[in-house]
């Protein structure tokens, strides 16, 4: 249960617009909150998740814990040190597809597993210093190792720019997964695409009540469980979390540490690989 809602911003407007918050302050000072959401700009967040775990906050932190490797164990250690919940904001683990599609693999509906593609071409425009792939192609990397049982990739491969690019992500039994993911596009797509030996199976991002299974060329439509947003999930599911924490009960994030660290690490390591630009 939410008692009360504060929106911490030290814009002026943005504060003006929490039209669902029951306060706003434009500082941390005094706020007395159990969980506090974490959406700045991605240079801040290991530092103030760090801060907001050492003065007592459980915290949510939007995608990427930090942005390399060693900043987001940090603050994993920070939690582990002050006894507080982290979680991280991979919310598309929280799609009623994919859970109905995890339910499929696992009774072989689909068969062996070939081939994943990722396609999310968003018409939205370029925001400034900020790489496509670690605002979009995270959520992309996260979700096929899920959907790869959690497993590492062998090896990434990336061609592009900072507001257009392609991953090529490499798993063992010669799997690969195609990312596609950009600014400024003519037309919204936003497509997860499930290759397997038996039937297809795919989903768009934006629709969470139904999804799409192909074989042998022809489609049908599948209704999911539920129809809630992956935000509504993801924030109910980090909410029980706190609260089973303070139970002593011991419910797990998700995605847990180990995946939010290997988030980072492939994210990075898409970005290290794409083509250094020259002058002409």
């Amino acid at each position: 249960m939410v008692s009360k809602i504060t929106v911490v911003d030290i814009s002026h407007k943005a504060r003006q617009e929490a039209e669902l918050a029951d306060a706003v302050s434009d500082t941390m000072s005094g706020v007395d909150a159990d969980l506090v959401i974490i959406a700045t700009p991605s240079q801040y967040h290991a530092e103030q998740a760090k801060s907001l775990i050492a003065a007592g906050h459980h915290v949510l932190v939007e995608k990427p814990l930090g942005c390399c490797e060693s900043d987001a164990a940090q603050v994993l250690a920070s939690a582990r040190e002050f006894g507080r919940i982290v979680a991280v904001g991979l919310l598309l683990r929280f799609h009623p597809a994919v859970e109905l599609a995890n339910r499929m693999l696992s009774k072989g509906s689909l068969g062996r597993l070939e081939g994943i593609r990722f396609i999310r071409r968003s018409t939205r425009e370029a925001p400034e210093r900020e790489n496509v792939i670690e605002a979009l192609g995270i959520h992309a990397i996260d979700l096929i190792c899920h959907f790869m049982g959690e497993s590492e990739p062998n090896a990434v491969n990336s061609e592009g720019d900072e507001t257009e690019s392609r991953i090529a992500l490499e798993f063992p039994h010669g799997i690969e997964a195609i990312i596609d993911v950009s600014w400024n596009a003519s037309v919204e797509r936003r497509t997860v695409t499930l290759l397997g030996s038996k039937a297809n199976f795919r989903f768009d991002l934006g629709i969470h009540n139904s999804a799409i299974l192909e074989i042998n060329g022809e489609e049908e439509i599948l209704d999911c469980d539920s129809s809630n947003t992956p935000l509504e999930a993801e924030i109910r599911h980090i909410i029980n979390v706190v609260n089973s924490h303070n139970e002593g009960t011991g419910l797990q994030t998700v995605p847990d540490s180990g995946a939010a660290l290997r988030g980072v690490r492939w994210t990075q390591r898409a970005m290290d690989a794409l083509p250094i630009p020259r002058p002409h």
